[in-house]
């Protein structure tokens, strides 16, 4: 299971769902979904609880989404690297990164519209947000395309199929963390956490167009790299350096995750706190779906036919 999980691809994923292609409809798809301009609204408990479904649904078709592509491409990426292929495609396309990041800063706007909620999106229901959540991850791609390369494509040259194939799914789960948590921060009425998102979007496009040549630059300077490994040429220094210092970063990152830490004496052992955070995670949500269990009871029974039937 370990392989399966990669804390630089889930941090990149949590990045890549603030993408100009998609993050200007998510607060009008929330509110919609979770009924926040609903003129009734029975309790706290039960907006909570649909901020819970919402989200899992949402980060179910990020799932869905990134795990196919995984299933496809991660034994593709793996054969096309041990072939030499790979890194000369990353450069390549680390190139054009860097172009098309230039091109944004210069005012060219990428926009890919997500299907309308009248296109298998118009009623409040789980499958109406999974499917969202399957448009979303397929329209970030094309707005970060190089922090999605960057998670699953420049990863070890020895990396094996389970470790690529996990590289897609930490992704899709740093995404649907992110997502879960603003759906949540709606359901508690928090909507200013999203204003000050949307207060940021006049600046999305520049924002995006650095990222992209910042990322595009240290792709292409991978791509080069790891051909001059792999063909036993010369090696660039300050390229040397500079993937050596990124490595490091990515392994800071990875050892803080695989560090095993205590709670407060409370563990008999010290656990890792991949492990704990992931407990942590799944008795929150089950408190949360115990309590909203009876919230919607309390509320059937209070307001009967006039609970929404689709999320409450």
């Amino acid at each position: 299971m370990d392989a399966l999980f990669d804390p630089r691809a889930f941090a990149l994923g949590m990045v890549a769902l603030l993408n100009p292609c998609g993050f200007a409809l998510l607060p009008a798809y929330l509110g919609f979904f979770l009924g926040s301009d609903d003129d009734h609204e029975p309790s706290t408990m039960l907006a909570l609880s649909r901020a819970q479904r919402v989200g899992l649904a949402m980060s179910a078709g990020f799932l869905a989404v990134f795990g196919i592509l995984g299933l496809f491409l991660a034994g593709t990426l793996t054969a096309l690297n041990s072939s030499g292929v790979l890194p000369i495609i990353t450069a390549i396309i680390g190139v054009g990164l860097v172009i098309l990041g230039f091109a944004m800063l210069g005012g060219f706007q990428l926009n890919v519209r997500l299907p309308k909620l009248s296109k298998g999106g118009d009623a409040r229901t789980m499958g109406s947000m999974f499917l969202f959540g399957v448009s979303y991850a397929v329209a970030s791609l094309t707005c970060t395309i190089g922090i999605f390369l960057l998670a699953v494509g420049t990863s070890a040259s020895g990396a094996s199929f389970a470790e690529r194939f996990g590289n897609f799914i930490s992704y899709a789960i740093g995404m649907g963390l992110l997502a879960t948590f603003l759906t949540l921060a709606v359901g508690f009425g928090k909507t200013g956490i999203v204003n000050r998102f949307r207060q940021v979007l006049p600046m999305i496009n520049v924002i995006s167009g650095a990222i992209l040549v910042i990322v595009g630059a240290y792709v292409a300077i991978y791509g080069i790299w790891s051909n001059q490994v792999l063909t036993g040429g010369d090696v660039i220094g300050w390229m040397d350096s500079i993937v050596l210092t990124v490595e490091g970063w990515q392994g800071s990152l990875a050892n803080w995750f695989d560090t095993d830490v205590t709670i407060f004496g409370l563990l008999d052992q010290p656990r890792r706190r991949t492990t704990i955070l992931g407990w942590l995670f799944i008795t929150v949500n089950a408190m949360v779906a115990v309590g909203g269990f009876a919230a919607r009871r309390n509320a059937l029974r209070r307001f009967g036919s006039e609970v929404d039937p689709g999320l409450a």
